[in-house]
Formats: structure tokens, sequence, C-alpha cells
């Protein structure tokens, strides 16, 4: 869900798409705003995205989703978005996306009706 077209689709309620770069995603918003990431890491453990094109101060921070199980089905999911210059603006903005975002995800992790798609 984090490495895959649809899987994106589904849970950030983005149109999803590749760039002309490997390892680029291409979000876009209905009514917001568009972010281009980059794959930094892929790893079972770590998925690491660089922020190449987005809102404000967006550009160049990571969002990092730290993958681990606690011995059971479940997957828990450490998240962190780094790299801002300041706490003002866009990081009030993102901080709430996110937010929604990880529900979604959660949602649709556990088996949940994927959110709309724009795709």
């Amino acid at each position: 869900m984090l490495m895959t077209l649809d899987g994106l689709s589904d849970w950030t309620r983005a149109k999803v798409s590749d760039t002309d770069v490997v390892n680029q995603w291409s979000l876009s918003y209905e009514d917001g705003p568009d972010f281009v990431w980059k794959v930094t890491a892929d790893d079972p453990k770590l998925i690491v995205w660089e922020c190449i094109s987005g809102p404000g101060d967006a550009q160049g921070t990571t969002a990092e989703f730290a993958l681990s199980s606690p011995g059971d089905s479940r997957v828990l999911v450490g998240f962190s978005h780094s790299g801002w210059p300041h706490q003002e603006g866009n990081f009030a903005k993102c901080n709430a996306l996110w937010g929604m975002l990880l529900h979604h995800l959660r949602e649709v992790a556990e088996g949940g009706k994927p959110a709309k798609s724009y795709s």
C-alpha cells in the first residue's frame, strides 16, 4: 500500500501517477495541493519518501514509515514527516492532512473499503 500506484490511490484519495523518473510518485488532490515524492528507502522495515515538489516549504522534507510487527498478525506503522524549516504555514496543514491520511491507511489495511480514488 505504500509502494504501488493502486495502494497509494486507495488510502491517499489522490490521483497517483508515475513520473518520468524511476521511484517517484506524483500525487494530485482534487481542489488541493500536488506533490511529487521520491522514494529514497524501500526496505521491509523502513520506507522513506523525499518531497521533490509540493506547496510552500514541503519541498525537501521527508516522510518516513517505520514498519514493525509485535509478533502477531498486526503491523505497526511509525510515521514522521521531518525536515521542515519552521512550524508555521504548510507545516500545520500537512500535519492535519497526514492525520487524515494515516486514518485512511489503517482503514484500508484492516480490509475496509478503499477511499475514493481520483485515478
